[in-house]
């Protein structure tokens, strides 16, 4: 009947509240138990004192080290290594390894404090073989670099037992300055999208490297998305990172590399990598940007044109090889300059007017623009005139010593 209908349903409402009452004292457990063994383990953790005081007291301490790599890596800096995949950044970081170790100018131009320790390599992406062979050709000390090859073995970030370990071997080899490549296998988190998974995650190898490993140089390898400017996934990487190094390709020619640098107090402008077949060795060109290149070669295809109109129509006004060559104004002005340096036309004011004439030279002349055009003797070839020591002048291809070429690309 109704009255036993409703003490039922007042039964099964009390038994609900019941249960209710029970799963949340459980959880409440739960909660307190957790608590209690977080403090715990903090309490295990030696952290040390802020880093606090007024101004005047900051400005009054010793004067920080000098630069790691002066205009490019700061001391005590994070350093993010940015590239395609294939561009070299192994080469790279090898090259910079050395200077670590050695002293001298990393990439000819960069003046490097050296270590006193090691430099440290966790290696995540090629063989122990391939590495190794590598750092012995780019001339690393066989002494001075520590090498740790995790390329198909358990991430040591992922367990407290490896990363103790892994830190403990780092500390007993006085690892001072540690590269780390690259990001993507190295990072334990879900996602490389999550700019909070990705910051907790760098801001922890800050830790471990600094705290546990007592490093002061933290260099990050990451390869860049499909752009090649930016790295792959969030843009925590970028904001972690005291200087970006950027390494790119020459759209126009693959073989050819481009390396750029941005940071706090950091702004080197894009320039061409050389690099140097026998030693593996690095160097800034000093030709400039990919635009700068660009511009370079449109000169340099328009010079033969130059050099066959004036040899059809000798003592032809500039206005007259303008009107007559194809492309811009600017362009084919710049194409006769390039033509009158490198000795192929002549230049002669007669009254007013310029006037020009083929010009068959006694020795070749020098070009002055890069390698990305003819030679002297023949302006629609490309290799470029070196000198040899103690030697004549002899003429070598482009691409076989002076651009960062295919071989070294896989690097």
């Amino acid at each position: 009947d109704a009255d036993d209908a409703e003490a039922r349903a007042m039964d099964t409402a009390a038994a609900f509240a019941r249960q209710v009452e029970i799963e949340a004292y459980r959880l409440r457990v739960r909660e307190a138990g957790r608590a209690r063994v977080d403090a715990e383990k903090a309490a295990a953790i030696e952290v040390p004192p802020f880093d606090a005081g007024l101004l005047v007291d900051i400005l009054a301490r010793p004067a920080e080290p000098p630069h790691r790599a002066e205009g490019l890596i700061a001391s005590d800096a994070g350093t993010l290594v940015v590239a395609m995949r294939k561009t070299g950044k192994t080469t790279l970081q090898l090259n910079l390894a050395r200077s670590l170790i050695l002293g001298g100018d990393f990439l000819g131009r960069f003046s490097v404090r050296p270590v006193v320790g090691r430099v440290g390599f966790l290696n995540f992406e090629v063989s122990a073989r391939q590495i190794a062979r590598w750092a012995d050709e780019v001339g690393v000390p066989v002494d001075r670099l520590y090498i740790v090859n995790l390329r198909g073995r358990r991430n040591p970030f992922t367990l407290d037992a490896d990363r103790k370990h892994l830190a403990e071997e780092l500390r007993a080899h006085e690892v001072e300055s540690l590269m780390v490549d690259p990001f993507g296998r190295a990072y334990t988190g879900k996602s490389q999208n999550d700019s909070g998974e990705v910051g907790a995650w760098l801001a922890d190898l800050d830790r471990f490297a600094r705290g546990d490993c007592g490093v002061s140089d933290v260099i990050l390898a990451a390869h860049a998305g499909w752009e090649g400017e930016r790295t792959r996934g969030s843009s925590a990487l970028e904001d972690w990172a005291d200087s970006i190094i950027t390494l790119t390709r020459d759209k126009d020619d693959e073989t050819v590399r481009y390396v750029k640098a941005t940071g706090r107090d950091v702004e080197v402008d894009e320039d061409r990598l050389d690099y140097d077949f026998n030693t593996r060795s690095l160097s800034l060109a000093g030709t400039g940007s990919r635009k700068q290149a660009t511009a370079a070669r449109a000169v340099n295809e328009l010079v033969p044109e130059v050099v066959t109109y004036v040899k059809e129509f000798p003592d032809c006004s500039q206005l007259a090889i303008e009107s007559s060559v194809t492309g811009r104004g600017q362009v084919v002005r710049q194409a006769i300059t390039e033509a009158v340096n490198r000795g192929f036309i002549e230049r002669t004011k007669t009254g007013q007017r310029w006037t020009h004439r083929l010009l068959v030279p006694t020795r070749p002349a020098r070009s002055t623009t890069s390698c990305q055009g003819g030679t002297d003797a023949n302006p629609s070839t490309r290799a470029v005139t070196t000198q040899r020591r103690g030697g004549k002048p002899r003429s070598r291809p482009c691409t076989a010593r002076t651009a960062y070429a295919r071989s070294a690309s896989s690097r």
